[in-house]
């Protein structure tokens, strides 16, 4: 749960700008939760919003969620076409399997889209290490918000321009 306020105020002002909203942390650390709870803030707003993941974790009120499912032939490639047609505000991926589809996502930003994107990563270091490959050059200059769940008791949030500084 974030607490301060300082920190919701940071995330807030992402959920309200395009840019890229990364959630961060390992395995079991609540990254989903703290998504959901995003994304039904965003929702009671009036916001238009779409979830792609492999499995909807919760019924969410108010947010197209959907399902990703290689075997019926649903995949990012197909999801990329039904977001043309919401055209959601806000759009929550589970996951980025290959170039093309982070590509994609990634350019959303620029069509004034919020994408919040999960991110695993077991500290600061393992992620830094991870977003320091040049296929995330792009990535890394159009997110708008980290959070890093170390723990329940240790969220941190970083503003677009802490994180431009850190992960320089």
């Amino acid at each position: 749960i974030i607490k301060s306020e300082n920190n919701l105020n940071v995330i807030k002002t992402a959920l309200n700008n395009p840019g890229i909203i990364i959630v961060c942390g390992s395995p079991l650390s609540g990254k989903t939760h703290i998504i959901y709870s995003l994304l039904l803030e965003s929702a009671s707003k009036n916001k238009n919003i779409m979830t792609l993941e492999s499995i909807a974790k919760y019924n969410l009120k108010d947010v197209h969620q959907c399902e990703l499912n290689e075997n019926v032939g649903f995949n990012m490639d197909k999801a990329s076409r039904f977001i043309e047609f919401q055209s959601p505000d806000i759009i929550y991926l589970e996951g980025i399997k290959t170039k093309e589809s982070f590509d994609y996502f990634s350019s959303l930003v620029f069509e004034n889209k919020t994408v919040i994107m999960e991110f695993l990563a077991n500290n600061m270091e393992d992620l830094r290490y991870k977003l320091s490959f040049s296929d995330f050059e792009t990535l890394k200059s159009i997110i708008s918000c980290l959070v890093f769940i170390h723990s329940q008791d240790s969220i941190e949030v970083f503003s677009k321009e802490t994180v431009q500084k850190y992960l320089a």
